[in-house]
């Protein structure tokens, strides 16, 4: 049956492959300069954005794999884990990492654990649907700070995001996660005894007896694993970045061709009530298709009311763009992780999203009074002529990662300490 679904998603890849080729090829050939031009912009993204931000952590999440430590580091996060999400604690660090890094590193993360065996089916579709967010840098310097000028409004854009996530992995976590019929799969980590004295040890000795059965049972040296995790990170991050090349020569033959006025009727319809008065189907074009170029085009609308606009972005960056879901399904050809609940998770994280902007926008408005960029230090270095240039000033995002790897450490630590408090708590209860 795995084999049958496997064959048949490995089909509909490559005919979603072929199809997006063809449509390149032609584009090409009936707008050359245009199409230089729009896959130009796609690689600026990739290569000041993407690419710096993604790689160090690509690299660090293979290297801590093959050492054990997520593997170890699960078991102590199992309590938490288990108990808001019912997901087993080495899923633990593809949240986080995809909360501070963003998307898609959390789909390369969680098809890495599923390779590896560390996870079953539905929690790797159930943990690729939760991790797949916007890094609160994205949403606060680039599109806060870059695109709309106030750090304010992506400090609420951010607020809107990771909430609406949160909702979104507590109404997906009931479903039933049965891998076979009459019973749920449980999932052992590869090369993990479990015996009798292993189950009544401490926390803290399983998750060492844990890492150091996960580094003996991978058994390379280290020359050959940090050969493979950069290989296998230039690899995903290469998908990523023809990915967006290719969704953005898309876009613009379609805003050539004049096809968003296929759209014109859900840009007129749905936020209709809010009265925007304006045609928003180009936004609405590159929203679904690619969520950076959506983000920028929103923020650049012009005749927009405020409310509608971040409304618009919030569930654009809930939605996460054809392009990113194409990456997902890309890093999980690999493994047996259906793209159907992906999808449904992706659309309800829009539609909160954008019921969440509308209702909590009254409370949260007091933070838009006087808005302007809190970032000092970005503040002084902007001007009129660096407000144009698109992504963050033209600056790349290498000196970003340091941050980020700050964030993520005291997250993780965050985490950890709630985890084991839980289990504390947990364990006193019982006796």
């Amino acid at each position: 049956m795995q084999r049958m679904h496997s064959k048949s998603g490995s089909k509909l890849t490559t005919l979603l492959l072929g199809s997006l080729a063809a449509i390149v090829v032609v584009s090409v050939i009936l707008f050359p300069d245009q199409a230089f031009q729009s896959s130009l912009e796609g690689l600026t993204i990739w290569w000041k954005l993407v690419f710096p931000a993604l790689l160090p952590f690509f690299i660090l999440t293979e290297l801590l794999i093959g050492f054990g430590v997520i593997q170890g580091a699960g078991t102590l996060l199992e309590p938490l884990m288990r108990v808001l999400f019912r997901l087993p604690g080495v899923s633990g660090w593809a949240l986080a990492s995809g909360l501070i890094i963003g998307f898609p590193t959390g789909a390369k993360i969680t098809a890495s654990l599923r390779e590896k065996g560390l996870i079953s089916r539905v929690e790797s579709e159930r943990l690729t649907a939760l991790s797949h967010l916007c890094s609160p840098l994205f949403m606060i310097m680039v599109v806060g700070v870059g695109f709309l000028h106030s750090a304010r409004l992506g400090v609420v854009l951010a607020i809107i995001h990771y909430l609406s996530a949160i909702l979104t992995g507590f109404l997906t976590r009931n479903k039933k996660d049965r891998e076979i019929a009459g019973g749920t799969l449980q999932v052992q980590p590869q090369g993990l005894t479990v015996t009798k004295k292993f189950e009544t040890a401490s926390l803290w000795k399983r998750a060492l007896y844990t890492m150091r059965n996960a580094y003996l049972h991978d058994g390379r040296a280290f020359g050959r694993m940090l050969g493979d995790a950069v290989s296998s990170s230039i690899q995903a991050l290469m998908l990523i970045g023809g990915y967006m090349m290719i969704f953005s020569v898309i876009i613009n033959v379609i805003n050539i061709t004049n096809l968003t006025e296929g759209l014109r009727f859900i840009a007129d319809s749905l936020p209709g009530f809010m009265h925007i008065g304006i045609d928003t189907s180009p936004q609405w074009v590159k929203g679904m298709l690619e969520v950076h170029l959506g983000a920028y085009a929103f923020s650049s609308a012009d005749n927009i009311p405020l409310l509608p606009q971040m409304a618009l972005l919030s569930a654009f960056l809930g939605w996460g763009g054809l392009s990113a879901h194409a990456q997902v399904t890309g890093f999980h050809q690999k493994t047996d992780a259906r793209y159907g609940p992906f999808l449904l998770a992706r659309a309800l994280h829009a539609g909160l999203a954008f019921v969440l902007t509308v209702l909590l926008w009254k409370p949260l408005e007091f933070m838009l009074k006087d808005s302007q960029p809190s970032f000092l230090w970005l503040d002084s270095a902007v001007t009129e002529q660096t407000r144009t240039v698109f992504p963050l000033y033209g600056e790349s995002a290498w000196v970003l990662w340091g941050p980020m790897l700050s964030q993520l450490l005291l997250l993780l630590g965050a985490m950890l300490l709630i985890s084991v408090l839980l289990q504390k708590f947990m364990s006193n209860k019982t006796q």
